[in-house]
């Protein structure tokens, strides 16, 4: 080979290298730490999907008092998920509950309801949606990553609008950061009752539904609850909705049927669906509802489900294969309320729950089984109301069975000794 041809090569790998390594330090040089004000430059700011990202004297100091903001213009009309991102940020850790919520100010003219999403990605980890409360004025919308607590992306991206065509729509953000939020202790299982210790920070919302926890639309002799959940479905996808993860598995085995009450000003035959989900596995129960503006009891059979899925989905307007979502209307508003097991009556379920250790089924025929959520149990005693001691057992373990059969019907306490300490329970023989 001539040697001119060799250094010709050799010149074009140094090039190769060299520029490599520029954009290495390049790279190194863009990472940044929320927060984001935009009173300057900012690095790594990119528009995508046609959308433009740049910083823009503020539109209106009312509610807002900087200089400069951020802008985010939808250009292309057939461009539904545009938006602008934000490249190597390394303070994209939402684990603490002093920086679980991603705060921003956001401006625009679009509808009140306008679906504002951020996504966090390189890797993706999560995406939490706000809405738009105010048209033409400055808000600051709060995105709530308390669940499931995401940490180890890099980019964070801004997507307004999602779903929705663009052709001009334009955005204004500004000071984003992270506040303290709330990240609630798990519900150990069901029920959910919203008067007993379930609120909406349990819930974690996805694809444009909004679950909060408000007073009862509709006090009546079907639910005389004070406070009920609500589910609010605007433009998003169709499997819009929310769910819980509790800290124990929901037993199918034991309990094969969830009752849940509903109330909306959807028509009626409206489907309802209950998904029990883990990693990459779930089971859907869809009912139709055959009321609209009254409450009613809907049975979700779970009859040889796995026993080893721990949360429990919300998906109202749902139908699978279809492309019907919400629109942030009556028609996309739901309550519900007093989620449960259809074989043990409320209020026993409400007293399992507030102890460490849960007895099911209760009431029973035959057999009651104690399970402790907090630690291993060391003994149980069973009394009669009386302060008889009926029976007395070992254990060395979180589970035990007592054989009910033998007992008279009526209530008996537990008196349960565990490594967490003592507690007491109801059981109640058929």
């Amino acid at each position: 080979m001539p040697i001119f041809d060799k250094r010709l090569k050799t010149t074009n790998f140094m090039k190769k290298l060299l520029g490599s390594l520029l954009m290495a330090l390049t790279t190194v040089g863009w990472a940044q730490s929320l927060p984001f004000d935009f009173e300057s430059t900012t690095s790594g700011m990119l528009g995508y999907d046609g959308a433009t990202f740049t910083i823009v004297s503020n539109p209106s100091t009312t509610g807002n008092a900087s200089v400069k903001a951020a802008k985010i213009v939808k250009v292309n009309a057939g461009d539904l998920w545009a938006g602008g991102k934000i490249t190597n940020v390394t303070s994209l850790n939402f684990s603490s509950a002093a920086t679980s919520v991603l705060s921003m100010k956001v401006y625009t003219t679009e509808p009140v309801g306008t679906v504002i999403k951020v996504k966090l990605e390189n890797p993706y980890t999560s995406e939490v949606d706000a809405i738009t409360t105010l048209s033409g004025a400055w808000e600051t919308l709060k995105f709530d990553f308390g669940i499931p607590a995401p940490t180890g992306s890099a980019d964070l991206v801004i997507m307004p609008q999602p779903f929705t065509a663009g052709g001009g729509n334009t955005f204004f953000i500004d000071d984003v950061k992270q506040v303290a939020g709330v990240i609630t202790t798990p519900r150990p299982s069901l029920p959910i009752t919203f008067e007993s210790g379930t609120t909406g920070n349990h819930f974690f919302d996805f694809e444009s539904a909004i679950m909060t926890s408000v007073a009862n639309p509709d006090i009546d002799a079907d639910n005389n609850s004070a406070k009920v959940g609500k589910i609010v479905r605007y433009l998003g996808a169709p499997f819009g909705g929310s769910k819980i993860k509790f800290s124990n598995m929901i037993d199918f085995a034991s309990h094969p049927v969830i009752t849940m009450k509903v109330w909306t000003s959807a028509p009626i035959g409206t489907n309802v669906t209950l998904k029990a989900e883990k990693a990459f596995w779930g089971e859907e129960r869809s009912v139709t509802t055959t009321k609209s503006e009254e409450w009613e009891t809907l049975s979700f059979s779970f009859t040889n489900a796995p026993t080893d899925m721990p949360t429990l989905t919300f998906l109202f307007d749902f139908a699978a294969g279809t492309t019907n979502v919400g629109d942030g209307t009556a028609a996309s508003t739901f309550y519900f309320d007093d989620v449960k097991f259809a074989n043990v009556a409320l209020s026993n379920q409400e007293n399992n729950f507030l102890n460490p250790v849960v007895a099911y089924p209760n009431p029973t025929s035959d057999q009651w089984t104690l399970y402790g959520s907090q630690g291993k149990m060391e003994s149980v005693q069973v009394y009669s109301l009386s302060g008889q001691l009926m029976g007395s057992f070992k254990s060395r373990s979180n589970e035990i069975s007592i054989d009910a059969s033998a007992y008279a019907p009526g209530f008996y306490a537990a008196k349960i000794r565990s490594s967490t300490g003592d507690c007491m329970i109801r059981l109640v023989k058929q």
